[in-house]
């Protein structure tokens, strides 16, 4: 009993730093996608649409933005709020431009470092 404890013990700590750095990394990802959306608004798209990328993403709150998403309507209200960048826009950019918005979005408080 007193050799079982101690390894119950280890598989447990073992088990919460393993969920820990998994967490970490998930959002490290997470905010590397968000700067790319908003580096790919800045050196792409500021100049055709004719705003910033924090005007852009403020635009709406963060519910709207993700419901946008879920029907399948980003890149419509995309295009719906700047035209002319639909010429430049990718479609592999429009999940870090989501990211971008939802974290900058109207009700977040959240400014970006620009």
């Amino acid at each position: 009993m007193k050799k079982i404890l101690p390894i119950i013990l280890l598989c447990l700590v073992s088990l919460t730093l393993t969920q820990a750095s998994n967490d970490t990394y998930q959002s490290k990802q997470k905010i590397k996608k968000i700067n790319f959306g908003q580096s790919i608004f800045r050196k792409k798209l500021q100049r055709k649409c004719g705003f910033t990328a924090s005007y852009w993403a403020q635009q709406h709150t963060k519910k709207e933005w993700e419901s946008f998403q879920n029907k399948g309507a980003f890149k419509e209200e995309f295009v719906n709020m700047c035209p002319r960048g639909i010429k430049v826009v990718k479609d592999k950019w429009m999940e870090p431009l989501y990211l971008f918005a939802t974290e900058y979005a109207k009700d977040t408080g959240n400014r970006p470092r620009c």
